[in-house]
């Protein structure tokens, strides 16, 4: 099968990448830097430019099978606010209209557990309603009109599966996607004495989510809409498993919300005024940690044989890569 893709230097895309080239298929990538592609298998195609640009990529798109778009702007804040726009929503409905002239059959849309919204409740199903009114940042905003944009194509009748990945975690490249390991690398090296007390999010082990991606891109599946979720644990469960993996107690300090809140504040304000990336948060990621983020991933179970990984087993393989990669001391 000829898949092209976009997204597969970062985290998640660059593990499907090694599994779909590992199962024979013909890939080609579009890549802003050849240079973070120098370690790809020598058979992928690279072609060289950006989701946003679309005549970078629109004559390579010939003869492919499946148009796989994992590519996303994963960040708390950028200089420029229009870039979530144009990179999470513009670029996906250019993106959509390129593959479809270009005679692709089938398109695999990877979105975000943020478009559909906190759970704050039972676990989110596909077909759930959003149980709240706004959004909280630029990235869950330009998600969620993304997500409302592909279903809109869907209805017109175009070839598009969605599928919403959980708190994507595991080993692999540490992009801003790869979250969990990007937050338990100070931890575990006695940098970070604070947290905070969240409640259930839905931790997806990076390999789980990839295999229900591959037989997405190598099957028609039954559904339209795929979550590829985990485990739903609380932050207290996350740090007590992580005590019994490696000893170490869990942060001593849980912020009040209220201070972490107005410390993200004064994190963008900095962003703001020097026009530097946040190290922490800003006041709009405190406001979306308020929330459960559950899921329910029931059908992918039961359509794509979906595995979920408990969190434990999960973690162990993580913390073990960490380790092993210099990360953790």
């Amino acid at each position: 099968m000829k898949v092209f893709t976009t997204g597969a230097t970062g985290f998640l895309g660059n593990e499907a990448l090694k599994t779909l080239h590992a199962r024979q298929h013909s890939l080609t990538a579009l890549v802003r830097s050849p240079q973070r592609a120098a370690g790809f298998p020598a058979e992928v195609r690279l072609v060289p430019g950006a989701i946003e640009k679309t005549d970078s990529y629109r004559d390579a798109l010939k003869g492919h099978d499946v148009f796989l778009h994992i590519a996303a702007l994963v960040k708390m804040w950028s200089r420029d606010r229009k870039d979530f726009d144009r990179i999470n929503v513009d670029a996906l409905e250019n993106a959509i209209q390129a593959s479809a002239k270009a005679g692709i059959p089938r398109f695999v849309y990877v979105s975000s557990f943020m478009a559909l919204g906190p759970s704050d409740g039972s676990p989110l199903k596909e077909d759930d309603a959003r149980r709240v009114d706004h959004t909280h940042n630029d990235y869950e905003r330009t998600k969620y009109l993304a997500d409302l944009l592909a279903r809109e194509y869907q209805q017109q009748g175009h070839p598009i599966t969605i599928l919403y990945p959980g708190v994507i975690y595991g080993p692999g490249n540490m992009t801003d996607g790869n979250i969990v390991a990007k937050n338990l690398v100070p931890f575990l090296n006695g940098k970070m004495p604070f947290g905070l007390k969240l409640q259930p999010w839905s931790y997806a082990f990076v390999q789980n989510v990839v295999d229900g991606l591959v037989k997405v891109v190598e099957n028609q599946p039954p559904s339209s809409r795929y979550i590829l979720g985990g485990d739903n644990k609380s932050g207290p469960e996350f740090y007590q498993i992580v005590h019994e993996i490696t000893g170490k107690m869990p942060p001593a300090i849980n912020i009040p919300f209220p201070m972490a809140t107005f410390a993200g504040y004064m994190e963008y304000l900095m962003a703001e005024w020097f026009r530097k990336e946040p190290q922490l948060m800003t006041h709009e990621v405190a406001r979306i940690y308020r929330h459960a983020w559950a899921l329910d991933s029931s059908r992918a179970v039961s359509e794509l044989g979906y595995r979920i990984t408990p969190m434990k087993e999960g973690l162990i393989e993580l913390i073990a890569w960490l380790k092993n990669s210099g990360y953790v001391k």
